[in-house]
């Protein structure tokens, strides 16, 4: 809303004052933006009847008795309107427009403040006035269009007589180009910017609203350096205002200066100045972003625990986040399976599989990369990803003689190749898992032969001893029975001399064990 910075008695009827002064000694005469040009035309005295009315109606209102001022004028108005001198007419709309407004009824002050001007009888310093008041209250009335025209012809008038120019007149300008539709930011800068270093120049303390505006200004045309030198003057004058504080951050932020953003908002947050939750949030952020992840973590946690920050999914995902980042995985665990448990999609179970593979628990970051590419989803790099990391957790449980988790382990890492993202890391696995596989079943094949041969060679020297015993015609003796029934536990099972005949060729290994 436009800040409307009415002048009471003293300011409002003051031009009438003036005329009234030969009929009222005391009145005082204070005199605002006079013209260059000579008061010269129609007699500029009051008929003694009118001036008597208005001399009494000027006592009222310096008493604060607007109402009865009213009524008198409306009096007089209605006995002698058709025929007073225009001067008269002009001088009695102008001190009833000065009533109504301070009555607040601007509407009607409008209407009179119109009505004297439109008569032209009076001194050209008091129509000047008038124009001023008639565009003060056109901003009031949100006549925006016809406010601009009229401050616009009242600061020329008063610039082309070097005359000081009223910041009101500056800010009520400004205001008013914004309020246009569509506004007109460009134009309202010049004037903007004139408000603050008029009401400067004054002395006076400074006006919020005009640095509001001229705030909003800035903000609408982009001019963030400048913004954000306004909004550190803001911040001095008025630093209790918490939006200043996260409105200076912004325009830090969006002029490239993120350090300077960060801290401010720091600043505001120790103050005790930063309590909506959105601000929280970028604070947060900027502490992920300058590389001091469990600061944030800690404050993230701090905030929840006070509900100033709602425990949503999205939090969560982010505190586990800040966890992760400061390396402190096990803290990251149990908040990212809190946000994914209700999950009905699988990114959530995908970046726990991804922090419990980190922490090596490989059993647990299995499970949950299992539900992620099961409920789907997500994007298509993330599936790919889970495929990969699927295949490494399970992989990495494997011992050295695991070849079913091996074969699991491919199986998730050739669906990972129907990926594009993942399909040259998923291929290098695969690659690497055949090559293991291979050496292992060409080790089991090279330990196979050794105990054929050995069940060969111990065959025949059974089958020589057993020749002897014919010819020597003596009884096995129990060491014999020993050695013999050793062997045949030892060589005629699997692996054994009986597998012989239906073995395959050296060279040839089966199939590859993946499905």
């Amino acid at each position: 809303m436009i800040e409307m910075r009415w002048k009471k008695v003293k300011v409002l009827t003051s031009a009438a004052v003036v005329a009234l002064a030969t009929a009222v000694a005391s009145a005082p005469t204070v005199v605002m933006a006079q013209q260059c040009a000579t008061d010269d035309g129609p007699s500029k005295t009051l008929a003694t009847t009118t001036a008597t009315v208005l001399g009494k109606v000027f006592e009222q209102m310096q008493a604060e008795e607007y109402q009865e001022a009213l009524v008198a004028l409306n009096d007089l108005l209605a006995q002698r309107g058709s025929s007073m001198k225009p001067y008269d007419a002009a001088t009695t709309y102008e001190l009833r427009g000065s009533v109504r407004a301070n009555l607040e009824d601007y509407r009607g002050a409008l209407a009179d403040f119109q009505r004297a001007l439109n008569l032209n009888a009076l001194p050209s310093s008091r129509n000047n006035n008038l124009r001023y008041y008639i565009a003060q209250l056109q901003v009031q009335e949100e006549q925006y269009q016809l406010a601009i025209t009229g401050l616009n012809k009242w600061i020329r008038d008063a610039r082309a007589c070097d005359t000081p120019v009223d910041s009101n007149a500056y800010y009520l300008l400004a205001a008013a180009y914004t309020q246009i539709i569509p506004p007109n930011f460009r134009a309202a800068l010049s004037p903007g910017e004139n408000a603050i270093r008029v009401s400067e120049l004054d002395g006076g303390e400074p006006r919020k609203g005009y640095y509001d505006l001229l705030n909003l200004i800035y903000s609408e045309r982009g001019e963030n350096v400048k913004r954000g030198d306004l909004l550190e003057t803001m911040v001095n004058n008025w630093p209790e205002n918490k939006g200043y504080w996260v409105q200076l951050s912004g325009s830090h932020s969006q002029a490239g200066r993120d350090r300077e953003a960060f801290a401010v908002l720091e600043v505001a947050y120790r103050a005790g100045l930063v309590t909506k939750e959105s601000d929280l949030l970028n604070l947060i952020r900027y502490y992920s972003f300058f590389e001091n992840p469990y600061r944030g973590a800690r404050l993230l946690e701090r905030e929840m625990t006070a509900e100033n920050i709602k425990r949503t999914q999205d939090n969560l995902v982010l505190l586990s986040q800040l966890w992760s980042q400061a390396r402190e995985h096990k803290k990251s665990i149990p908040i990212l399976r809190e946000a994914a448990r209700n999950s009905d999609k699988g990114e959530l179970f995908y970046r726990l599989g991804q922090v419990l593979l980190a922490d090596e628990q490989y059993s647990r970051a299995q499970t949950a990369l299992e539900s992620a590419v099961n409920r789907g989803g997500m994007k298509r790099k993330d599936t790919g990803d889970a495929w990969l990391l699927l295949g490494t957790a399970r992989f990495n449980q494997a011992g050295p003689e695991d070849t079913a988790i091996w074969a699991n382990a491919r199986r998730a890492f050739v669906s990972a190749q129907r990926y594009e993202t993942a399909r040259a890391r998923a291929s290098a696995w695969i690659t690497y898992i055949d090559a293991v596989n291979s050496t292992y079943e060409r080790g089991i094949e090279i330990e196979r032969r050794q105990i054929l041969e050995r069940c060969e060679q111990d065959e025949d020297r059974l089958q020589t001893q057993a020749r002897i015993r014919e010819l020597q015609s003596r009884p096995i003796s129990v060491e014999e029975l020993a050695t013999q029934a050793e062997f045949e536990e030892r060589c005629t099972g699997p692996l054994g001399l009986d597998d012989v005949a239906e073995d395959t060729p050296a060279g040839d290994s089966g199939g590859d064990g993946d499905e």
